[in-house]
């Protein structure tokens, strides 16, 4: 089910995504070789665990006029939810499928969700919560990805549901995806760790 209501929503994509990469080698995993990656549509797919009902919500520039369609999240209270994501391009044709890039730079990746109706890793305890956030897969070196999460609806509300994807690329060597990163984004921002932003949207969410 795809409900699709254009919102007035803080929202940033950076479409100059993912910036160049040489080909690493990590664990035998051979990273893409790929240059400013574009970005324009970021797709939600929340699955009730127990009645296996999805619900789609997207948000999309397809055109990367800066005009972007938001979906408003409609969630219902009590309910467990599989959240995945996915990230396409589409402004080729056919539209790319940026999401397996992603999964194969796992290790300078990952997802954040934050936002005033969020309470998980990266926002701490939030006794305005409605939905409860956990990362469902890991990278590589077991740390978290993000692109598979389990979202838990806690109480009836709105509120926002922001989504965050980081590239961390090694500098001097040196990893800076590293264990804890969401736990500093609660204590400190993004300002608090590496990397830069190459998705941040911020979509209404509301629980009923």
């Amino acid at each position: 089910m795809k409900i699709a209501m254009p919102i007035a929503a803080s929202i940033l994509l950076t479409l100059s995504a993912c910036s160049d990469v040489e080909g690493h080698d990590h664990d035998g995993h051979d990273h893409h070789d790929h240059e400013h990656e574009v970005m324009t549509t970021v797709i939600l797919t929340f699955t009730d665990i127990a009645t296996a009902e999805e619900l789609v919500f997207t948000w999309a520039d397809p055109e990367n006029d800066g005009s972007p369609v938001v979906d408003d999240i409609l969630l219902v209270d009590g309910v467990d939810y599989a959240v995945g994501l996915q990230i396409l391009n589409e402004l080729e044709e056919p539209a790319e499928d940026i999401t397996p890039e992603i999964a194969d730079e796992d290790d300078e990746h990952q997802f954040f969700f934050t936002g005033s109706a969020v309470e998980g890793p990266a926002t701490g305890a939030n006794p305005d919560a409605v939905v409860v956030h956990a990362y469902a897969d890991t990278d590589r070196n077991g740390l978290p990805l993000g692109l598979e999460n389990d979202i838990l609806t806690v109480a009836a509300g709105s509120g926002d549901f922001t989504v965050t994807l980081r590239h961390m690329p090694p500098e001097s060597g040196n990893a800076v995806k590293v264990e804890g990163l969401a736990e500093d984004v609660a204590e400190g921002g993004f300002s608090s760790i590496g990397g830069a932003d190459d998705i941040q949207i911020t979509y209404s969410l509301t629980v009923e």
